[in-house]
């Protein structure tokens, strides 16, 4: 086993072959300057909130707002939009080292690594051999994967910093802060497959010390090993402690306590005598749930049949119903920040089980719930329980601790913190889309999240909807500033939380599954104390339902964070590099600028429909110079760059009026979808008191030639209100081919706050005026797919563009486009079916294919003699040719296709081994077809002796018009 190391190692590792990634990692020259020149400035440190171990020591900062810092993620989550994030490790590894090693994670600048997770082998992590864990040039941790999950290195690589897959059901992690002033590389041995890295970027290196892997830590390790059964905030001054005696009636609301003056509440804990702890079983999945197939092949064999948590009996079901709809209410400053479901908010959103989480915890014999949420308030505080179930709730407790000071008011008065807020959302999923956790405008911190989900696909694999990753854009970004590989990984766990229910002081599972929930329930729990993702003007935090967004579920989930409405981040300026007009204007400089090429492709990590964006690119290895406006009472400037993600490693010296300012370097890649928006921090140094500044480039030698379609200048400036609507809409296109899809394009279009959504409005008539009727989709992107579902039809557009306030900006003009003679149908868009007597779902992206709307109509008979029903409608009568493509796999039978009761083309034999492929076009003949609808029956007669099973796949049936 190797130990923890502290050594200048950085002469002597290999890197690929790659000199420019050594130079850009390891340089600390440009931090040196850029401290010299904010002592010379008298300029502020900028704030950062609480780093490394003060996170865990003084969680009460979590409060602060306004940091001069993003949270970030490297993950294996698949780069062509599939379900493809680790079972084959193809996106695991940024680049390979001389050596063979894996680097999963690296940057440049200051920062902080919060939270490193890997699974794979059923979370048997010993095959991905050592990782190497590089800051500021140090090599701090050298060691054996498994033996550093295990807690074998020592404090403060123990429990619960780190866990194995038996402490966290399936997964592991490291979650020790590990601060770094100008550099961060993490390596493995071999490719580790699943992970996902997460950390802090920072504006400055201004009062960071790197990260000391000799400090043991002791008094964070015993305050976590406490987490939910006391409150991890050190005392406050001015603490007071109230208890009230309560009985609510179904339907009402009482008051758990109030407060008035400045001030904050630092602990609630409930106490409901009638709360009975939920009971643990053995069960047995029924077999109609049993036998249905993977949707990720392999991943079967690492789900462990365990205890389930089982509710049954009359008290049980009474728990749970007021844990549901039960709701804690919460109002500071006359604003309800707190509306929650009782049990979620505790974080137990299925019963009364244990969690002993390090905000909040849950003591089933004590029938006690616990927070210590710092919430504070300038003038006024009141929280309150509203009775929402059918039972009375009698001879309960409440005990409300209030610390009384001034501080608080003074520091919400000036932004420095935000108030706490708790965002609950309960909804059916919406197919192709994210369910939302948090939605919102204006500057904060998210902290948390619990989480339920109830699955509704019964004839499905049961929980295929944690298949779903978690995305996160900040402040405007297209690109994901976080993507994940699945729901379970993002709390940690793995394969299903295959060890069952587990409770960690930052993470947990209290309910992994539910015995009398056909398509499965699961409860989770997240922090995000050292990794809570800050924002300047915008949140957009949601995750799948699904592989593809597929899954049919409710999902509740309730957000912790803190926030203010007024947001502190304008958009001054927009150069489009490649119009002869905006470079002109920005004095865009270079000996090579490269040629402009254009480049149609899509961001990675959205939902919904596809929306391809075409932009102009120019790609050198030459230095850049340009011009772009700021606020002048700017407190930084972050610079975001749209460019071509199809080569990584891209690294530019960055200089701002001359000054450096830095090395830009971006490691990541994308050949399929080309498209990234990332950003680099100007600092307030170099920045403040301008109007404008001139930003020089030099592309870094040994790396990928420096691309860009777009760059915007957003100042960082004191709170605002957001009072201006966006720009019109400007050079829209519309393209239609021989289907039935019209493609949209137009230019960015400006407004205060980065970015803005734009809403697509279809007419069939000439000169339409947009209505609510007319609207046919909103894009978060200048790029629209319109399915029209016609053949030969003229279709007429105007788009607008809305900001995150709610303002709208003037229609464009209207441009038009026809559709060609070919209808085209997903084939998962025709389900439920009209009749199936075997299981059929909706199936994401799996197995190394990639189907035409990223998901296939799966239907999984297991015996012969099956078949489903699904039904058609045409626009239009005349001749239709009728063309499918299916999957072909070693699992699949012999199928064949019926249209309104007659059979067409021939039987399809889809046995494929070993891989899973797609089939060519298939014809199934010519038919004069009626307007309307129309029935298509497949069935599964018989397989090929060599099968394992009767499957059938169809991405999509298409009806060409050909009189």
């Amino acid at each position: 086993m190797r130990r923890i190391v502290a050594s200048l190692v950085a002469s002597v590792l290999p890197f690929g072959g790659l000199t420019g990634t050594a130079l850009a990692a390891d340089r600390p020259s440009d931090e040196r300057l850029r401290e010299t020149l904010a002592h010379a400035s008298g300029a502020p440190a900028p704030r950062l909130g609480p780093v490394g171990w003060e996170t865990y020591r003084h969680p009460e900062r979590l409060a602060e707002i306004g940091n001069a810092a993003r949270t970030r993620q490297f993950s294996s989550f698949d780069r062509g939009g599939g379900n493809n994030d680790g079972f084959e490790g193809t996106y695991s590894c940024l680049r390979t080292t001389a050596s063979g090693g894996c680097v999963i994670a690296e940057h440049t600048g200051a920062g902080e690594i919060a939270s490193i997770w890997f699974t794979r082998d059923g979370g048997d992590v010993s095959q991905t051999g050592t990782i190497t864990i590089e800051l500021d040039g140090r090599t701090v941790v050298d060691a054996d994967l498994q033996d550093l999950v295990d807690g074998k290195l020592g404090e403060p690589f123990v429990y619960p910093l780190v866990a194995n897959a038996d402490q966290s059901s399936g997964g592991v992690y490291i979650k020790v802060p590990m601060p770094y002033r100008h550099s961060m590389r993490i390596t493995t041995q071999h490719n580790p497959y699943f992970h996902h890295v997460t950390y802090r970027e920072f504006a400055s290196p201004e009062g960071i010390e790197t990260f000391d892997p000799t400090d043991p830590a002791t008094d964070v390790l015993a305050a976590l090993r406490a987490a939910g059964t006391r409150d991890p905030k050190p005392d406050l001054p001015g603490e007071r402690t109230t208890t009230r005696l309560i009985d609510v009636a179904p339907g009402e609301t009482v008051t758990l306590g109030h407060a008035t003056g400045p001030g904050a509440i630092t602990e609630l804990v409930l106490r409901l005598p009638q709360l009975q702890p939920s009971p643990t079983d053995e069960v047995v999945v029924s077999r109609r749930t049993a036998v249905a197939p993977s949707p990720v092949p392999g991943k079967a064999r690492w789900v462990r049949p365990l205890a389930r948590p089982a509710v049954t009996g009359a008290v049980a079901d009474e728990t749970e119903e007021i844990l549901r709809e039960a709701r804690l209410r919460i109002s500071v400053d006359g604003v309800r920040t707190v509306d929650a479901p009782l049990g979620e908010f505790f974080g137990s959103g299925f019963g009364l089980y244990p969690v002993r989480a390090y905000m909040f915890g849950v003591d089933p014999e004590q029938r006690t719930l616990s927070s210590w949420w710092l919430m504070p308030y300038s003038r006024a505080a009141t929280v309150e329980l509203y009775n929402g179930a059918d039972v009375a709730l009698n001879a309960g407790e409440a005990r409300l601790t209030v610390a009384r000071s001034a501080t608080w008011k003074r520091d919400l008065e000036a932004g420095r913190i935000g108030y706490f807020r708790a965002t609950a959302v309960r909804s059916e999923a919406t197919f192709g889309r994210d369910h939302l956790f948090l939605d919102v405008t204006g500057r904060g911190r998210v902290v948390g999240v619990t989480h339920t989900v109830q699955g509704l696909n019964e004839a499905g694999w049961r929980r295929g909807y944690l298949e779903g990753d978690e995305r996160v854009f900040v402040d405007g970004s297209t690109s994901p500033d976080l993507h994940g590989t699945g729901t379970e990984d993002f709390y940690e766990g793995g394969w299903y939380f295959n060890r069952g229910a587990f409770s960690a002081p930052l993470t947990g599972s209290p309910v992994p599954d539910r015995a009398d929930c056909p398509a499965g329930c699961t409860s989770m729990y997240r922090l995000l104390l050292a990794d809570g993702m800050d924002f300047a003007s915008s949140m957009r935090f949601g995750i799948e339902h699904g592989p593809g967004n597929d899954e049919p579920v409710i999902e509740s989930t309730t957000t912790y964070w803190y926030g203010v409405d007024h947001g502190g981040l304008v958009w001054t300026d927009h150069l489009d590099v490649g119009d002869a007009a905006s470079e002109a204007a920005h004095d865009y400089r270079s000996p090579d600028p490269g040629a402009v090429e254009s480049l149609t492709s899509r961001f990675e990590g959205l939902d919904g429909p596809p929306e391809p964006v075409t932009v102009d690119t120019r790609a050198t290895s030459a230095p850049v110079s340009f011009t772009l406006a700021v606020h002048p009472g700017n407190h930084g400037v972050i610079l975001r760059r749209v460019s071509d993600q199809a080569e990584g490693y891209q690294a530019a010296e960055v200089s701002v009026n001359g000054k450096p300012a830095g090395t830009w370097t971006q490691p990541l890649a994308n050949p399929e979808q080309r498209l990234l928006d990332d950003y680099f921090w100007l600092p307030a140094t170099l920045t403040a008191g301008r109007r404008t500044v001139t930003v020089t480039l030099r592309p870094l030698d040994g790396h990928a030639p420096w691309s860009a379609a777009d760059y915007h200048a957003l100042s960082i400036r004191s709170p605002y209100t957001d009072r201006d609507a966006p720009a019109r809409v400007s050079g829209l296109t519309a393209r239609g081919d021989e289907r039935t899809a019209i493609t949209l394009g137009w230019t960015v279009a400006r407004d205060d706050v980065y970015a803005v959504t734009y809403e697509v409005h279809a007419s069939t008539t000439k000169g339409f005026t947009p209505s609510d009727e007319t609207l046919v989709g909103v894009a978060r992107t200048p790029g629209f797919v319109h399915e029209t579902g016609t053949v030969r039809q003229t279709w007429y557009y105007r788009v607008r563009a809305v900001d995150a306030a709610g303002h709208v900006g003037a229609f464009s003009s209207e441009v038009s486009a026809t559709t060609g003679d070919t209808l085209r149908i997903e084939a998962e868009s025709l389900l439920p079916p009209v009749e199936a007597t075997a299981p059929v779902q909706v199936q994401g992206n799996c197995c190394g294919v990639v189907w035409s709307g990223n998901a296939q109509l799966w239907f999984t008979p297991t015996t012969s003699g099956q078949h489903v029903v699904v039904e058609v409608t045409l626009p239009t009568t005349g001749t239709y040719e009728l063309t499918t493509r299916q999957t072909l796999a070693r699992d699949y039978g012999i199928n064949t296709l019926t249209l309104d009761g007659q059979p067409i083309g021939e039987a399809f034999d889809a046995y494929h081994f070993p891989e899973v492929v797609l089939s060519e076009a298939l014809s199934y003949g010519t038919h004069h077809l009626t307007a309307g609808k129309h029935t298509l029956t497949i069935a599964v007669p018989d397989k090929n002796p060599a099968s394992e099973s009767y499957m059938a796949g169809f991405d999509y049936f298409q009806f060409q018009l050909v009189d």
